[in-house]
């Protein structure tokens, strides 16, 4: 078997995407992290964040129909997924976080959103 064979490099993607359990999904979930919530922000990105009392992390984007169309709104989403997960581990346990897309993000790099979820997580102490 090769080394970088296609699926070695398949099966190493999957490990790298964020898992659904981490995803805020339900609408009471959103609102209670909007409504209880704690906010920092920047020029691309506003982050709501509380802690919970459960160990696990969940993590919401909201992307607004300002950003654009569906594809870019899709786009950004996806983004800012790929952009957190490598995140995941040192984010501390116990919190809900949503990422607010603001206008710019739409024609930020990808090298700025990393910087900028970092820097959100950083301000938040969320980040070890």
């Amino acid at each position: 078997m090769r080394r970088n064979s296609p699926y070695e490099k398949k099966k190493a993607a999957y490990f790298l995407l964020m898992k659904r359990c981490y995803s805020l999904k339900r609408n009471k979930e959103f609102r209670r992290v909007y409504r209880k919530g704690k906010s920092c922000g920047s020029r691309t990105l506003v982050l709501i964040y509380t802690s919970g009392s459960r160990d696990e992390k969940k993590i919401g984007f909201a992307v607004g129909k300002k950003i654009g169309n569906a594809v870019v709104r899709n786009r950004v989403k996806r983004r800012l997924r790929e952009a957190i997960t490598p995140l995941l581990p040192e984010i501390a346990p116990g919190c809900r976080l949503i990422f607010i897309a603001r206008t710019p993000i739409a024609d930020a790099s990808f090298k700025e959103l990393e910087s900028t979820v970092r820097y959100l997580l950083h301000k938040s102490g969320l980040l070890g």
